[in-house]
């Protein structure tokens, strides 16, 4: 897979996955715990911003959402990148795609929210731990394993699969 291909790989990949996890986070968010969509995506752009984020209304929303975007393009870049070497993660997307949205979710939770302007925070309760954890891996690193997947098959070259009956 050429340079080019592996990054509209990508980028397909990332922006369904961020699409289906925010399928799923928002209505989880605004039923479970009444937060609404815009509260939810500010704080994604508190890790920017910190607590200014919350003020800022529909302008840090916004970054909010091209934050998540961003990072979900290049979460999916990584596994095309992983995918290209050890084409396993290609020919098992399930398994790759939910050990892939594990690996996802303890470098959100471990590093890269720790380091941010929000600082470390574990979630309330154990039930929204596992929910959190388990929407990383069926919502996120599933779909971009399928996306990948289904993108390398039509691929030209040595990285391309034969394309199932």
């Amino acid at each position: 897979m050429n340079p080019s291909r592996m990054l509209t790989v990508a980028l397909a990949a990332g922006l369904v996955g961020a699409t289906v996890e925010m399928v799923f986070v928002l209505p989880i968010q605004a039923f479970g715990l009444r937060h609404a969509p815009e509260v939810v995506l500010q704080s994604i752009a508190a890790g920017a911003l910190g607590r200014a984020a919350f003020s800022g209304g529909l302008a840090s929303a916004l970054l909010g959402v091209a934050v998540h975007a961003l990072i979900s393009v290049v979460a999916a870049g990584v596994y095309v990148l992983a995918a290209v070497r050890w084409t396993v993660l290609l020919s098992r997307p399930v398994a790759g795609g939910i050990i892939f949205g594990a690996l996802v979710y303890g470098m959100m939770n471990f590093v890269v929210i720790p380091l941010s302007a929000i600082g470390f925070q574990m979630p309330p309760s154990l039930g929204l731990a596992l929910l959190s954890f388990s929407v990383h891996l069926f919502a996120f690193g599933l779909p971009i394993a399928l996306v990948v997947r289904a993108m390398a098959a039509r691929a030209p070259g040595p990285n391309a699969l034969p394309q199932r009956p």
